[in-house]
C-alpha cells in the first residue's frame, strides 16, 4: 500500500540581522501586530497538509522566540523549536536534522524551507509548492528579473548583459524531497560547500533538477530598515488572508 507524503515545514530564524541596525534579529521585530517571523509561521500554520513547523533559531534569541510563539500564537503541537547554526545552511541542517530524528522519514517526504523574514508568502505559493514536489526532487519559488542586468567582474565595467528573459529572482519556501536533500550535502566537497548561499544551489551543483513555482513580487525578504518600513505598507494593502 502506498504510503501519502508527510510535509513538513522549517522556518529559518537563526539571521543576525546585522544589516537592519538593530541590537535585536529583525525576525523578531515587530511588523503590525506581531512579529515578523510570527506572520511567516501563521501563514505556514493554515495549510493543514504541513505536519510540523520546525523553527531554528540561536542562542538567547532562541528563548526570545519561544516567547514570542508562546504570546503571539500560544501552544500548538505542531511548532517545535530547535537551535540554529553559525549561517543559513547550518541552521537548516541542524533544524533538518532534529526533525529526522524525531520522525520516520520515507521518501516521498517533504521538508519546506522558508525565509522567517518572508511574512508575506501567500497560502497559494505554500500550496503550489506541496503540489509541485508530487513531480520533483527539488523545486524553488521565483520572480521574473524586471530590471535590466549587468556583470562586471571588477565592479568598475560592465562585461556581460545577460537577457533578463532567463532571469528569475529566488524566493521561499523552497521544497524538497528530504532524503535527497540530505543525500546532496552528505555528497558534497568542502569547496562546494564554501560556493553554498542558499539551499537549492546544493542541489543544482549535485545535478538534481530544480523546478519553477511562481512566487510574488510582494513575497519579499525583509532585511534592512528600508525594507521594514515597505513592509509596514504592505501589510496595510495586502492584510492577512493574501
Amino acid at each position: 500500500m502506498h504510503r501519502e507524503k508527510s510535509v513538513y515545514a522549517v522556518v529559518l530564524a537563526g539571521g543576525s540581522g546585522t544589516r537592519m541596525n538593530s541590537p535585536t534579529p529583525k525576525q523578531f521585530l515587530m511588523l503590525g501586530d506581531k512579529p515578523v517571523f510570527i506572520h511567516s509561521i501563521n501563514k505556514l500554520l493554515s495549510e493543514k497538509r504541513i505536519k510540523q513547523i520546525w523553527i531554528g533559531a540561536n542562542g538567547d534569541w532562541l528563548s526570545l522566540a519561544e516567547s514570542q510563539i508562546n504570546e503571539y500564537i500560544g501552544s500548538n503541537e505542531r511548532i517545535c523549536l530547535c537551535e540554529g547554526g553559525d549561517d543559513r545552511e547550518a541552521t537548516m541542517l541542524n533544524t533538518l536534522n532534529a526533525l529526522t530524528s524525531e520522525n520516520t522519514i520515507g521518501d516521498d517526504d517533504v521538508v519546506l524551507i522558508h525565509d522567517a523574514v518572508r511574512p508575506f508568502v501567500t497560502s497559494r505559493i505554500i500550496s503550489d509548492v506541496i503540489n509541485e514536489m508530487d513531480f520533483c526532487d527539488a523545486c524553488n519559488v521565483v520572480v521574473p528579473v524586471n530590471d535590466t542586468i549587468v556583470k562586471s567582474a571588477d565592479g568598475k565595467i560592465i562585461d556581460g548583459m545577460p537577457s533578463r528573459k532567463e532571469l528569475f529572482a529566488g524566493q521561499s519556501p523552497q521544497g524538497f524531497k528530504i532524503k535527497r536533500l540530505l543525500g546532496a550535502f552528505d555528497s558534497i566537497s568542502e569547496k562546494e560547500r564554501k560556493q553554498l548561499t542558499e539551499t537549492t544551489k546544493v542541489c543544482f551543483l549535485k545535478g538534481i533538477d530544480i523546478h519553477i513555482v511562481n512566487g510574488e513580487f510582494f513575497n519579499f525578504k525583509i532585511t534592512t530598515p528600508y525594507d521594514l518600513q515597505v513592509a509596514e505598507s504592505v501589510l496595510a494593502f495586502v492584510g492577512q488572508d493574501a
